[in-house]
Order: C-alpha cells, then sequence, then structure tokens
C-alpha cells in the first residue's frame, strides 16, 4: 500500500512537471514557429501556432544584414571576455572570502552581498554618467568593464571554496605552500565543476545582455547582436517582428547548445548556492 502511494505521487509529480516544462517551453516553439511565418501572420492576434504560407525570407532577411556578422562578433567578444574575466577574478576572490583570513573580512563579504540586492537598472545611470567622462561611451569596454567580476560569482565560489576539506589546505600550510600557490595548484585546479556553472551562467547573462548595450553603445558597427536586431528591424510606425524573432532564434542557438552540453554544470551550481555559509 505505501509502495502504491509513492508511486502514485510519483506519477502526479511527473505529470505536473511536464505540465510545467510545456508552459515554459511555448514561448520558444511560438517563437520557433514565427520565425517561419510572414510579418502579417505573426502578429495575429490570437496567435497562430502553424506557419501559412511557410517562409525562411525573416532568416534571409537576418543572414543578408550587412552588420550581422559584425554584431555576432562584438556578443562573442563581450560574452568571452567576461567569462574569462569572472572565472578567474571571481575564484579568486571567493577563495579569499573562504580560504584567508584577513581584518574586516566578514564586514566586507557582508558588504558584497548587499550589492547583490541592488537591480541592475539603478546603478546604470551611474554607470553612463562615469563612463561618459572617462570616454568609453560606444566603446565595447564600457560593456566589458562593468561585468569582470560580480557579487554572485564571488558568493557562488566561496561556497565552492568552503565545501572543500581544511584539511587539504592544513596539509599544503605545512609542506610550506603560500596561500597563492594553494589557489593555484590546489582550489583552482579542485574547482572545475564551479567554474564550469559560473562561466555558463555569465555566458548567459552577457550573450542576452540589452539594456547595457543599448545605453553604452551608439554606433551601428559595435552593437551587439540583441541591440542590432531591434535597430536594423524597428521602423518609425511600426516593428517588423518576423525577423527579430527568427534573429533571436539564432542568437538563442548558442546558449541551448552550451546548455544541453553542460547542464550538470548548471545543477551543480545551485546546488553550491545552498551549500555551507
Amino acid at each position: 500500500m505505501r509502495l502504491s502511494f509513492r508511486l502514485i505521487m510519483a506519477i502526479v509529480g511527473y505529470i505536473v512537471l511536464t505540465v510545467v516544462a510545456i508552459i515554459y517551453l511555448m514561448p520558444f516553439i511560438r517563437s520557433i514557429t514565427a520565425s517561419f511565418m510572414t510579418w502579417e501572420q505573426a502578429q495575429r492576434m490570437p496567435p497562430e501556432w502553424i506557419p501559412d504560407p511557410f517562409t525562411t525570407r525573416p532568416f534571409e532577411q537576418i543572414l543578408g544584414l550587412k552588420y550581422f556578422p559584425v554584431w555576432l562578433i562584438n556578443s562573442v567578444i563581450i560574452s568571452a571576455s567576461i567569462v574569462t574575466a569572472q572565472t578567474i577574478l571571481a575564484s579568486m576572490a571567493g577563495f579569499a572570502f573562504a580560504r584567508v583570513k584577513f581584518p574586516g573580512r566578514e564586514m566586507l563579504f557582508s558588504l558584497l552581498l548587499a550589492t547583490m540586492m541592488m537591480p541592475g537598472i539603478v546603478t546604470l545611470m551611474p554607470t553612463y554618467a562615469l563612463f561618459s567622462k572617462v570616454g568609453l561611451i560606444d566603446n565595447l569596454l564600457g560593456i566589458i568593464i562593468p561585468g569582470l567580476c560580480g557579487a554572485s560569482s564571488i558568493f557562488l565560489m566561496r561556497q565552492y571554496y568552503l565545501s572543500m576539506p581544511q584539511d587539504l589546505f592544513d596539509a599544503a600550510r605545512v609542506d610550506g605552500c603560500t596561500f597563492l600557490k594553494i589557489f593555484r595548484h590546489i582550489a583552482f585546479p579542485l574547482a572545475r565543476p564551479a567554474l564550469g556553472a559560473l562561466a555558463i551562467y555569465q555566458f548567459l547573462g552577457s550573450w542576452n545582455s540589452f539594456l547595457g548595450p543599448l545605453a553604452i553603445l551608439k554606433s551601428i558597427e559595435k552593437f551587439t547582436l540583441p541591440v542590432g536586431l531591434l535597430f536594423a528591424f524597428n521602423r518609425a510606425w511600426y516593428v517588423e517582428y518576423s525577423p527579430i524573432i527568427a534573429g533571436s532564434t539564432l542568437a538563442a542557438a548558442p546558449t541551448i547548445i552550451i546548455f544541453i552540453i553542460f547542464n550538470k554544470y548548471l545543477i551543480k551550481g545551485i546546488q553550491l548556492t545552498a551549500g555551507k555559509r
């Protein structure tokens, strides 16, 4: 009887999860089908799900844009720079907060966590005012520099380093290793699962970023892919949705591929944030 109850609950759980998954997938499915529709059909309400007629013109419009390769390269440069910097700097800071004792460590970490409560939109205008004075407006560095390190990334790495056995670090200290050598030869190589999760988080965030590039970048050749797509098909009297949706589908392809390949790291990252404090 107990086994039957558990089986029923498991079936109910799978049904609920399936329904929730379908609900979350509906916008993505809609974007794919709308990518093969004409603009007139894509804007109909209620929305239609089957392309009639089936057309590849939205993709032809996207791939035919003069600056599409430039926007793609800009997005790759920004995302790769932020991911590289975050994995190195956040890992170093996380190790310091987890394993290095220094005056004011707990207070600094509390202040760091407090910054996570501030929405990014709040700092957009001060960042713009600062960058306008130092000449970083309409410069890819104006997007890269604010993303070099983040509180959430440091918190994630700190949690992972706290989960490592203290005896491992004590043995290294007895052997004469400095904290820098411990980090370089022991902690950093063992943190690959957390680094993988961090890299995926940051790639998804920087690749899909819109408001920051929209505010900082002014020249069409400096645009990232999301901003460029809006600029290319946002007319004064209407918005041409089909090419934008098709471009968004193309832009989402790298993130989907990365998620499929490295989804175990995402799960690991969720587990890490619930670890030691």
